[in-house]
């Protein structure tokens, strides 16, 4: 089982004040930007601002099928929830929680 951080997604109340911050000041470039989402390369995985109020998420990319490895996940006592399809259609993930409820999701196909 192989999972590799790709991204770090931040959730913000000013998406504008936060995306100029990383932007304008920390000189990242924007990779994706869509209504309430962007998304910023910072070299070996991008982090994304999405408005809204929660804790931070880290997603990782899996390089085995999803459902094998939410097993085996699972056989070691990591909760996750159902597989789900991406609604832009690049693929399929599951979300979780680690042992202190910090959320987390792992993603394949994008």
């Amino acid at each position: 089982m192989s999972l590799t951080l790709k991204r770090i997604v931040l959730f913000v109340a000013d998406l504008d004040k936060q995306a100029s911050y990383y932007r304008d000041r920390l000189g990242l470039p924007v990779v994706e930007a869509r209504k309430g989402w962007i998304e910023f390369d910072a070299g070996g995985c991008t982090i994304a601002l999405h408005r809204g109020a929660r804790k931070p998420r880290l997603d990782f990319a899996a390089s085995e099928p999803l459902d094998r490895l939410r097993d085996d996940l699972q056989a070691k006592r990591v909760k996750l929830q159902e597989i789900k399809e991406d609604v832009l259609g690049r693929g399929r993930y599951c979300r979780g929680r680690d042992a202190e409820g910090n959320p987390f999701q792992i993603s394949t196909g994008y």
